[in-house]
């Protein structure tokens, strides 16, 4: 007979550390728990707004609830007078985007492709990179003035740099083993170009386009606040000037809207034309 002071035999008592399986979730959280973690990370995210401004710790002259903003963006929406101001905004970055998406690949591919280029290139990039965006609004308007010219040029040039630098690097970066297979096949130069170099650097260059996407309505609504007519920061600096607080969050709402959904279609093109690594990689 065992005393009290035996322990139990595997089987028998208290369970072994091997027989416990792990909780498992259910399956439908693990087909959704990105949406569903997002989904509790943005309730928690308007219950601390809305206590905040509740419970007086910021007044609501500064910050709105988000009842009242959600209440501004609706009404701007039917009424029109915020709608009317989010297409010239959204024709300003277009038109700039396609400016700086089709220039920064085209000096980034004959950049890149040369390694002299390169080098002599290297320094210049280094002092613009780095260069601040709204040290340099004082030069568009000077050139251009504070007409629509200056608006789009500051947003190629924002979009620019992230374009060109990726493309330089991901051109640069194919492996020489691909180059060298090309032309022991006996492969020219214009179908190494097209059919290695170009398909191999494309997965690496989204990201800048990606950035570059960010980037435009974040230099737009600067270039906006130096003067105009119609456009978002426009219309969010004449609200905080009239002390409109829940107009002026509801310009920076569609503002943060209009970013999701263009990284949206930014990540539905990469998916598309990158299908084939996938292929390749199992990724």
């Amino acid at each position: 007979m065992a005393t009290l002071t035996e322990e139990p035999t595997r089987g028998q008592g208290r369970p072994d550390e091997d027989d416990l399986e792990p909780l498992k979730s259910p399956r439908w959280f693990d087909k959704y728990d990105r949406l569903a973690y997002g989904a509790i990370g943005l309730a928690a995210f308007l219950v601390v707004w809305w206590y905040v401004v509740a419970s007086g710790f910021v007044s609501d002259l500064y910050l709105a609830t988000p009842q009242d903003t959600a209440k501004a963006f609706v009404e701007g929406l039917v009424d029109g007078t915020l709608r009317s101001e989010i297409w010239p905004s959204v024709q300003r970055g277009l038109i700039g985007f396609a400016i700086a998406l089709v220039v920064g690949i085209a000096l980034g591919v004959v950049v890149g492709s040369v390694p002299l280029f390169q080098k002599l290139a290297e320094p210049v990039l280094l002092f613009f990179r780095n260069l601040s965006l709204l040290a340099l609004l004082p030069v568009f308007v000077v050139f251009l003035g504070i007409g629509e010219e200056s608006k789009v040029a500051i947003v190629v040039w924002a979009c620019f740099w992230p374009i060109f630098i990726t493309t330089v690097g991901a051109v640069g970066g194919v492996e020489r083993i691909l180059l060298n297979a090309a032309r022991t096949l006996g492969a020219g130069r214009v179908y190494i170009f097209t059919r290695v170099v170009l398909p191999a650097a494309i997965p690496s260059i989204f990201p800048g386009i990606r950035l570059a996407a960010s980037n435009t309505f974040t230099a737009l609504v600067a270039a906006e606040l130096v003067g105009g007519a119609q456009g978002l920061g426009i219309y969010i600096n004449n609200a905080a000037l009239r002390y409109q607080t829940p107009q002026m969050y509801a310009g920076i709402l569609t503002l943060g809207l209009i970013g999701i959904l263009t990284n949206a279609v930014m990540t539905a093109v990469e998916w598309r034309v990158t299908a084939w690594q996938r292929g390749l990689t199992n990724k």
